[in-house]
């Protein structure tokens, strides 16, 4: 397909009267996706049913690229279910990424294959679907769920240190972070990270610290680092109040579709202290698996805390992201 045909025919049909445009009354579900680079932002509601999509709609500004994708999309979902979703993503990215000259069941998607020449364009086409995975992720629209729903993402840039270093301690040391499930405080004392570091990880070449917001207020905050074909996911904060609403599966969406899509990493990985159970439990819900290697304590080194016991390490988790 000639190039030119990427804004013709299907495509531009769909981006200038897309399908299922709008509000979806009655959504369980709800998941917002924006494109940093370029300003677009979509918002897609689902309607779900014994486990499968019953309706999709969407709503946002995007380019023609993007909102063709999310008309297609809406077409295209309902009916599935989240293996049957996961499956024709796969596909789906890799016919745009040019793993695949074509994939009859992808369907009217093939209009996308032009994309494996254009890289910058391929976050456009897959912004519905992140939007998609991070509404799945969120859980039913519950109270709960809604509270995810006005956040907002960027990088922190160096006036924003003082406050995740502020973030970060309250969700892991001291008393006031037993308000929250995430809690080291019968594990470490002394901090858990520094204004230094911090500021080395905003400046970083290969690594951002993301913050997620609402009306302007820090909520929660991560480190997302490239590791050559890998994605690392660290300093996981969440204000300990809002634990447990959502918040934190919001952010770890956004940084996955971070290292998927705009660093083209194909896993992510990160290490948990071995024996916080619940937290371990808590990623592979999200799709990590324990890889039985571990990496040791820095035992001695006051600027990861000061230990209460003797038989801390770190358990290396991983997550297919391809």
């Amino acid at each position: 397909m000639p190039d030119a045909d990427l804004y013709q025919r299907s495509v531009i049909e769909h981006g200038r009267s897309p399908r299922n445009f709008g509000p979806l009354p009655g959504h369980t579900h709800v998941g917002d996706a924006a494109n940093a680079m370029c300003g677009d932002a979509l918002r897609v509601e689902l309607r779900c049913a014994l486990d499968r999509i019953a309706d999709l709609r969407f709503a946002g500004v995007a380019c023609t690229v993007a909102t063709a994708s999310a008309s297609m999309l809406s077409e295209r979902a309902p009916g599935l279910d989240t293996a049957a979703l996961a499956d024709l993503r796969g596909r789906f990215e890799r016919l745009v990424r040019g793993d695949i000259e074509g994939d009859e069941s992808l369907g009217p998607l093939n209009a996308f294959a032009p994309l494996c020449r254009h890289p910058s364009r391929r976050v456009c086409a897959l912004l519905a679907w992140d939007a998609l995975g991070a509404a799945l992720a969120a859980g039913p629209h519950t109270t709960a769920a809604s509270a995810v729903a006005d956040l907002s993402f960027r990088p922190a840039l160096p006036r924003d240190i003082e406050a995740v270093v502020a973030l970060v301690e309250s969700a892991y040391r001291g008393e006031s972070s037993r308000a929250g499930w995430t809690t080291e405080a019968d594990l470490l004392d002394g901090r858990r990270i520094d204004a230094e570091r911090v500021a080395e990880l905003v400046a970083g070449p290969a690594s951002l610290v993301l913050l997620a917001e609402r009306a302007a207020a820090l909520v929660a905050c991560a480190q997302v680092e490239r590791q050559g074909a890998s994605g690392y996911f660290g300093m996981f904060s969440v204000r300990p109040g809002l634990q447990g609403a959502g918040v934190g599966r919001a952010v770890l969406a956004q940084a996955e579709r971070i290292a998927r899509v705009e660093w083209q990493c194909r896993t992510m990985r990160m290490t948990v202290i071995s024996v916080r159970e619940e937290l371990i439990a808590w990623y592979e819900r999200r799709g990590y698996r324990r890889t039985g290697e571990y990496e040791p304590f820095p035992y001695g080194d006051e600027r990861f805390g000061i230990p209460r016991r003797d038989d801390l390490r770190f358990e290396v988790l991983l997550k297919d992201l391809a």
